[in-house]
């Protein structure tokens, strides 16, 4: 049945979370093997050079490329992550290491998020993976620590501090004093009132809170330096600075207009070169040495996530949706690249050498001197337990990494009974992809093709894996899957806990599974509460009685489903949703459901109940009964479909006169042929004209949800839409964009653009709201006293007044024109999530909101809706850690939140 699909959901994250199953050729054999994945974004901070910090436990992680020198030939390139012993809770941290390898590391100093400082020393001939001396030491006396560089050469090492009182102090020794004791022998203060500290080719910059910039020599402050310079130099002609990125052969300074300086690093005399062309670029990339007419030297990083030439305005091929940029510098000219990327994939070239290339983190051993193997985290092992790999006797697996965005299937796992079928659907594909799909045991279920979609169906109870490969001209094909599960009705609950039982120790926080593990307890809970109703004069009548045996139902249920999520340590992000399910009707082409008010409200044990129609289904949200009624004491809906695969919907009341419209939406979900309905919106249709409505396809429910709350006629169609501004952006922007644009939620200009770097107005965002929460009320009036008709937003923003989504000034005025800020867009996308989808907000904020460097910046009031925006990723946290709350937000950062949004909703 239906209802029972996905309910193992859980495993199938696990997989995909951790682990892909990749198709390779080796020998003209083909090939499948299980190839492990890190999230690096996801899973890691990118510190210093070589250097990961993991997110869940602060412990630090040196990793390398094998097969130095890195090649244009290579596919891509293969990296090992070795763990550093002695380390947590780190902040920031500093490698000296022999060479490109991050595994010979010999030194290195780590800051931690209480504000100690730790020092390693490697022994002369030795490293990080043949020394004893395992354990770092701390400076003592040294504290309230934010920021750190260090700098270490044949002669001298020295470390420099910023204070979270703003001053700034120089630790350090030579060499033939050092012995391997931690260098505090020489200790002096430099300077006060500084923001951030700096360090390239020895030379330290500081920049102070007025905004100026100060530099000194690394061994400046050393017993024998005899050098004339006592005290850091102010640097001549910059003012108003806010960040600096030194080079080691060009630096670069960021002023708070978004203006751009440049100068050579190793110059102290003349004045910083203005780059207009790199304005407003969040980092510079300089590429002195690469030998190619198509690649510029200086590549400005821009809000859109791309690299843009300053000289050329072109952007840097094969490379979108940047999120971060690193580089070491070794051996003069020569400079590694690591970029990390939205997709949370890890990226790397070499100047002169060359391109980007995807990173693959093939392998993962521990350094030698570690003392426990148990301290490993166990989320970074690769999952090869129940999973076939498919290696063929004799035959080598050789990886064939995709450099395309990560391909989704759709159910991540499904049970069915014998006869039930199930749509797969397949996303994130690229233009000019096939699709081959076939199933490991046919005797289990079999797969067919119905009008465009795959379909599998049920034959036998037993478990199976079904396979969906896409192959694409220049590209390795990449194979996913999913599994099948033919059970008995009766086994759904004990296979739903079994599977909780079975999810890793180390996986039970993380965010995709908790939520995996949600979504399937809830199935259970919808399974466990279905009714089959009995007709009464031809009508399905929603009766007390009726829902009373629903809610018994779900209430036991739901109390197993949290306490097999308790007895396994699974903290839930959000209260779990009932769903009483009344089952289908008879066959036949016209339904009529009559809704008694008493029998809904004051309903607190079930959140929705979902009626069957035929095909389609009508979903009540408990919580917005007394809307929905108002005055009336039932509610008659009458649905009938019509021959051309719409459905006609009549609101009435108990006389049968029919209602234009109700107070509250109701949930519709129709039928469709295709499962990737990615451009396909419901429509609406008066009579008079025919307007998108929006909707989102469902795979577990087979069809296209919208929100009603009007009689006519509605159907599904494809709306696909373009904006040609947007085909340069990164790939979640062109579909968030895309997306919206065929749900009819946003719109263009008149000439068919975006212009998604446009400021976003509050008229603009409200009307984006009210389409995508299917709120227009077109009998709704406003009352504010700058809104006027004929004005386009007029019907929008008395929407928005009469279903509170957008608040107007105490003074009596919306200010449609004003813009909209940063965190008030993020405040509006958190509370739908808590007051739609029961979202808990976070109890420590500060954990979320502690990632930017502004916090301070984001008022009291929109602190708890800032971290629940960004614990559900409806906001990134940018490169440069700011989120700049009070700033006004472009139209194409509000389509990207409502996209996300749109899609958790």
């Amino acid at each position: 049945m239906k209802r029972l699909m996905a309910a193992l959901l859980s495993l199938v994250l696990i997989l995909t979370a951790q682990s892909n199953l990749v198709q390779a050729n080796g020998n003209d054999t083909r090939v499948g093997y299980e190839q492990h994945y890190t999230r690096v974004g996801e899973d890691y901070h990118i510190l210093d050079d070589n250097v990961l910090l993991s997110k869940k436990d602060g412990t630090v992680w040196t990793w390398y490329i094998y097969g130095h020198p890195l090649s244009s030939s290579d596919p891509f390139y293969q990296a090992k992550k070795v763990q550093i012993p002695g380390l947590q809770n780190v902040k920031e941290m500093t490698v000296k290491s022999k060479s490109a390898r991050g595994n010979f590391i010999v030194n290195y100093v780590a800051l931690k998020k209480d504000g100690t400082v730790w020092y390693w020393d490697a022994a002369p001939g030795t490293n990080l993976e043949t020394s004893t001396a395992s354990a770092p030491k701390q400076i003592k006396d040294l504290k309230n620590v934010t920021s750190l560089v260090a700098h270490y050469n044949n002669l001298y090492k020295v470390l420099f501090v910023l204070k979270s009182d703003g001053s700034v102090w120089s630790l350090g020794s030579e060499i033939g004093t050092m012995k391997g004791v931690s260098p505090v022998q020489v200790r002096t203060k430099l300077l006060n009132d500084v923001v951030s500290i700096k360090m390239a080719n020895g030379i330290v910059f500081a920049v102070k809170k007025d905004g100026t910039v100060w530099r000194w020599k690394a061994n400046s402050y050393l017993s024998n330096n005899r050098s004339k310079n006592t005290i850091p130099e102010q640097m001549n002609g910059f003012a108003d600075i806010v960040k600096i990125e030194p080079g080691i052969s060009t630096s670069y300074a960021y002023m708070k207009d978004g203006t751009v300086l440049s100068w050579s690093t190793a110059d102290t005399n003349k004045y910083p070169l203005y780059l207009h062309a790199a304005k407003d670029a969040r980092t510079m990339v300089q590429l002195d040495s690469i030998r190619d007419r198509n690649i510029d030297e200086a590549y400005a990083l821009r809000e859109d996530d791309q690299l843009w030439s300053v000289d050329n305005n072109k952007v840097f091929p094969e490379l979108t949706g940047i999120t971060s940029i690193h580089h070491s510098d070794f051996s003069p000219p020569k400079r590694y690249y690591y970029v990390g990327k939205k997709d949370q994939t890890l990226w790397a070239w070499a100047d002169s050498i060359a391109l980007p290339k995807l990173v693959v983190f093939t392998d993962e051993r521990v350094a030698r001197n570690r003392p426990e193997k148990a301290d490993k985290p166990t989320a970074e092992r690769p999952r090869r337990a129940d999973k076939p790999t498919g290696n063929q006797p004799g035959t080598t697996a050789q990886p064939v990494i995709r450099t395309t965005p990560e391909m989704r299937i759709y159910p991540y796992i499904t049970m069915l009974q014998p006869g039930d079928k199930q749509f797969i659907a397949v996303n994130n594909l690229l233009p000019g992809t096939k699709m081959t799909y076939t199933i490991d045991d046919p005797s289990i279920g079999t797969l067919s093709n119905v009008n465009g979609t795959q379909v599998v169906k049920a034959k036998k109870p037993g478990q199976t894996i079904v396979r969906a490969t896409a192959s694409r001209a220049g590209s390795p094909d990449v194979t996913a899957s999913f599994l099948l599960y033919v059970v008995d009705s009766n086994r759904l609950s004990e296979s739903y806990f079994t599977a909780v039982q079975s999810v890793p120790v180390a996986d039970r926080q993380h965010p995709f599974i908790v939520e995996g593990l949600t979504q399937a307890g809830e199935l259970v809970i919808t399974a466990a509460s279905s009714e089959e109703p009995e007709l009464v004069d031809g009508q399905l009548v929603i009766t007390s009685d009726l829902i009373d045996r629903v809610a018994d139902n779900a209430r036991k249920a739901k109390t197993a489903v949290k306490q097999t999520l308790s007895e396994n340590n699974i903290a839930l992000a959000r209260e779990l949703v009932v769903n009483g399910d009344i089952l289908s009707l008879p066959e036949q082409k016209g339904f009529t459901v009559k809704l008694y008010k008493d029998s809904f409200t004051n309903r607190k044990d079930v959140d929705y109940l979902t009626v069957h129609a035929g095909d389609a289904k009508l979903t009540f949200n408990l919580a917005t009964v007394n809307r929905l009624f108002q005055s009336l004491p039932v509610i008659v809906i009458r649905l009938v479909e019509n021959n051309n695969g719409g459905y006609h919907v009549q609101f009435l009341d108990e006389q049968g006169q029919e209602l234009s419209n109700v107070s509250s939406n109701i949930r519709l979900i129709l039928p469709v042929n295709q499962a990737d309905a990615t451009n396909n919106s419901v429509f609406y249709s008066n009579g008079k004209s025919t307007q998108p409505i929006g909707g989102k396809f469902n795979p577990y429910n087979n069809g296209m949800e919208a929100e009603i709350n009007r009689s006519g006629t509605y159907f599904v169609d494809d709306n696909t839409k373009t904006f040609p501004d947007v085909d340069n952006r990164d790939p979640e922007l062109q579909q968030a964009v895309q997306f919206l644009g065929s749900k009819g939620i946003i719109t263009g200009n008149e000439n068919g653009n975006f212009e998604p770097d446009s400021p976003l107005t509050r008229a603009e965002f409200t009307a984006m709201l009210v389409r995508a929460f299917y709120a227009l009320d077109e009998t709704a009036t406003e009352s504010f006293s700058d809104v006027n008709p004929p004005q386009w937003h007029v019907p929008f923003i008395a929407s928005s007044e009469k279903k509170d989504i957008v608040k107007g000034y105490p003074d009596g005025t919306f200010r449609p024109d004003h813009t909209i800020s940063r965190e008030e867009m993020a405040a509006i996308g958190a509370r739908s999530l808590h007051e739609k989808n029961n979202y808990y907000y976070p109890s420590n904020p500060g954990d979320y909101l502690s990632q930017f460097i502004d916090q301070h910046t984001i008022a009291d009031w929109a602190r708890p809706t800032m971290a629940l925006a960004v614990k559900q990723r409806l906001i990134d946290v940018p490169a440069d850690k700011q989120i700049r709350a009070g700033e006004a937000v472009t139209r194409g950062e509000a389509a990207r939140m409502l996209y996300r949004l749109y899609l958790q909703l």
